[in-house]
């Protein structure tokens, strides 16, 4: 049996936290319940079309983006973990990689909900500019850690991972 590619590998792992993400956030942070067959749908129950969407975009997008671009970053700036190179490396990856991730999600996320392009666009130029504010102020401190202690095996789960609480 041949081993799979990395990149696939990355998306595997980065479907099955972002799945396991969706479960929990759906049922204990929102608090929604299992929807027995005689039961209507309502926002009140599991939604499993949620949590596909999410692991989807975990093996589809995520996983392989990621490992990717860190790849690049790596073969581009090194594998120093001096302080100096994390930085840089955090700085390129906020300005460089995060941008092209957030639209590309965003694009993902909303073809799901709608086929009307004007919508679509609407709903990515929308939601973009906000995600991108945010992941400004939480990112940079995770990729700190991430270029800095985590080995370059582990940073697409690590990144998946903690973004699951962002």
């Amino acid at each position: 049996m041949t081993a799979l590619p990395k990149f696939v590998k990355a998306g595997m792992q980065s479907g099955s936290i972002m799945m396991m993400a969706d479960v929990s956030t759906q049922f204990f942070i929102e608090g929604r319940k299992r929807q027995s067959n005689s039961e209507p749908t309502t926002p009140h129950y599991y939604d499993m079309e949620r949590t596909l969407r999410w692991a989807s975009a975990g093996l589809l997008l995520h996983g392989p983006y990621f490992y990717l671009s860190f790849s690049k970053l790596d073969r581009f700036m090194g594998g120093n973990t001096s302080f100096l190179s994390v930085v840089k490396k955090t700085a390129l990856a906020q300005v460089v990689v995060f941008p092209p991730y957030l639209i590309m999600l965003f694009t993902y996320m909303g073809l799901w909900q709608t086929s009307d392009s004007n919508v679509l666009w609407n709903y990515v130029w929308n939601r973009v500019p906000d995600a991108f504010g945010g992941g400004c102020l939480f990112w940079p401190a995770v990729n700190i850690i991430n270029f800095a202690l985590v080995p370059s095996t582990l940073r697409v789960p690590y990144v998946a991972a903690v973004g699951s609480i962002w």
